[in-house]
């Protein structure tokens, strides 16, 4: 079973988006709805948002991770909790401020946030190419916004721990760096950064980590 099925094409989605912004920047207030998103469905499920519906992320796994070195890592920096919220509190003054000098109509507000989606990724990429594709998912102010809305971890990935053979292969298949085989003795992965995208339970030889209870979703 294909866990991650939107992953695959919807950073078509996020091409379009882009053309579209770039003809009338009136569309740039669709971008308001990928803000949203992922903080919406962070009271529900955690970061699920980042890891299956957000089109630039899924335009870093589908596109970027196919360009540059292998084995990138996520800075180290980017992992400090304070530099994310340096980070957090730096872009939403910047967004706040051109949205208080913009015109008020749907063009002036729409040119803002279609700005903001293009710096950011922009920022994004060039994280993207030179370290890990997913870089700039551990500093994304919604995404932020997402692990404090989670309170915790909503539904985490399970881990069963008598077919784990510790071989850390989920650890390496992490596009957030999750120590996943460490919450082996936990039996759920209690990561507030998981992605629920799936990869670590694709890529586990012994189908120790499923969704929920149960090992559907682990095939």
């Amino acid at each position: 079973m294909k866990i991650n099925n939107f992953n695959r094409w919807i950073w078509l989605l996020f091409i379009i988006f882009l053309i579209l912004g770039l003809m009338n920047p009136a569309f740039g207030v669709m971008a308001g709805a990928c803000m949203v998103s992922p903080v919406a469905m962070g009271f529900f499920k955690g970061r699920i948002w980042c890891g299956r519906y957000c089109p630039r992320g899924s335009f870093y796994d589908q596109v970027l991770a196919r360009v540059g070195k292998k084995n990138r890592r996520i800075p180290v920096l980017l992992k400090r909790a304070w530099f994310r919220w340096a980070v957090f509190v730096s872009l939403m003054a910047f967004m706040a401020y051109n949205l208080f000098r913009a015109e008020k109509t749907l063009t002036g507000i729409g040119a803002v946030f279609y700005t903001m989606v293009v710096l950011t990724t922009f920022i994004g990429t060039i994280l993207g190419y030179f370290f890990s594709p997913r870089s700039w998912c551990k500093i994304c102010p919604m995404g932020t916004l997402a692990v404090v809305a989670q309170r915790g971890v909503k539904e985490p990935v399970t881990l069963d721990s008598g077919r784990c053979k510790s071989c850390r292969i989920c650890t390496r298949s992490c596009p957030m760096e999750i120590l996943v085989h460490s919450f082996k003795e936990d039996g759920k992965v209690l990561a507030p950064d998981c992605l629920k995208c799936g990869v670590c339970i694709q890529s586990c030889p012994v189908k120790a980590l499923h969704f929920g209870t149960g090992r559907k979703n682990a095939a």
